[in-house]
């Protein structure tokens, strides 16, 4: 074979693994810098969502310290109503978070703040303080998950509020329509 026609052959070639590469390297570039805006999309929803289970938490626990220390039944009503809409904003937000971990102890502490286990006989200043105790476990799980960290440990006292429910029982099973039926 001639030597200029194997030379232009081997430049052919030399140019179509360089092309061959070069598209490698777009569509590789392409999928890495895809995923990393659908990590970093997924990271800020997941922050934002935070900082709304901040506010909510901490509105919770603002109504927690005033309680409803009137006899009024319309206001204790209010109270009440508004204590259970900050606990359902507390569940939903939860869902956008992308830990498991941290979603379920978000749920556990706002069912640990919302209800009771049967027949509880604690005060009502008991319940509220157990309430700020397991908000503000929230709020240290939230502030772990924002600064990248690991879950903290709980602490004594919201360990306390937690062992009040007998084990082996699932939240479902506290919550009820209205009283107990014989």
């Amino acid at each position: 074979m001639d030597s200029s026609v194997l030379g232009a052959l081997i430049g052919l070639a030399g140019v179509a693994f360089g092309a061959g590469a070069t598209f490698c390297g777009i569509v590789y570039q392409q999928r890495h810098t895809t995923r990393a805006a659908s990590l970093a999309q997924r990271r800020s929803e997941a922050t934002q969502a935070a900082q709304h289970l901040l506010t909510e938490l901490l509105a919770l626990q603002q109504l927690l310290r005033k309680g409803a220390h009137t006899s009024s039944e319309e206001e204790l009503s209010e109270y009440q109503h508004t204590k259970l809409q900050h606990h359902a904003t507390v569940q939903l937000h939860a869902q956008w978070l992308p830990d498991a971990g941290l979603r379920a102890r978000l749920t556990s502490n706002a069912l640990y703040a919302s209800i009771g286990p049967q027949g509880d006989q604690r005060s009502h200043s008991e319940i509220r303080s157990d309430a700020m105790l397991a908000c503000a476990d929230s709020v240290a799980c939230i502030g772990a998950f924002l600064r990248s960290e690991a879950l903290p440990r709980r602490s004594p006292e919201i360990e306390a509020v937690i062992s009040r429910w007998p084990e082996g029982k699932e939240f479902h099973t506290y919550i009820v329509s209205g009283p107990p039926t014989e």
